[in-house]
């Protein structure tokens, strides 16, 4: 029984850093001139770039960030900063997604949306990357590896689930309510983009914590 809460605590820590209801604003935003079928096959790409990028996390990513000599703190210092960027966009940007765009592109933007900045950074960000390279450095075996990658397929999962539901709420929101939604969240975002910062700061350089 105490393994079964082990790994159940594991799931909702990832699921609340993955925050699959957070892209909910930017997706709608970036997709509202597409037909249902193409929002459709943008959350699934969406759910399956955030299952590679976690997964790939899992079993190589301890490997790779001590292969570049890079901490855990300065990888989450990176991705606050990114996410902090974005933010602004949603909240201040010129155009219906916060984000500005050059003059006359009106194709590729909405399908690339779904691997950057959707999946990642937003959803499969630095702190859930870094809380999944964490949990697979502590894994002693192949059984408890499976668990694990079974718990990323499920949040990969809920992420498909929140997207796809979203397109329902577009109706009732309409685009004025998806506006307002997407200058909410992106205030939300850049709190958590802040706390991301303010966290990796503190422990780069832990004078700043006197």
């Amino acid at each position: 029984m105490s393994e079964i809460t082990y790994y159940i605590k594991i799931f909702i820590a990832i699921i609340v850093l993955v925050n699959p209801v957070e892209g909910i604003p930017l997706f709608l935003s970036k997709t509202h001139t597409n037909s249902r079928e193409e929002k459709i096959a943008i959350a699934k790409k969406t759910a399956f770039a955030v299952f590679i990028i976690l997964i790939i996390s899992l079993f190589l990513g301890r490997y790779v960030l001590e292969l570049f000599g890079i901490s855990i703190a300065s990888f989450t210092l990176a991705g606050g900063i990114i996410i902090f960027l974005i933010s602004i966009q949603m909240v201040i940007g010129k155009t219906d997604s916060g984000e500005k765009s050059l003059p006359g592109d009106q194709t590729g933007a909405n399908e690339d949306v779904a691997i950057v900045p959707l999946a990642t950074p937003l959803l499969a960000g630095p702190g859930a990357i870094s809380s999944v390279i964490v949990y697979g450095s502590r894994s002693p075996g192949l059984w408890e590896d499976l668990i694990l990658s079974i718990i990323v397929i499920v949040v990969a999962f809920v992420v498909w689930l929140a997207l796809n539901a979203s397109t329902r709420m577009e109706k009732a929101l309409n685009e004025t309510g998806i506006k307002v939604m997407t200058k909410i969240s992106g205030l939300l975002v850049t709190a958590i983009a802040i706390e991301l910062i303010f966290s990796s700061l503190l422990k780069i350089v832990p004078a700043l914590a006197k």
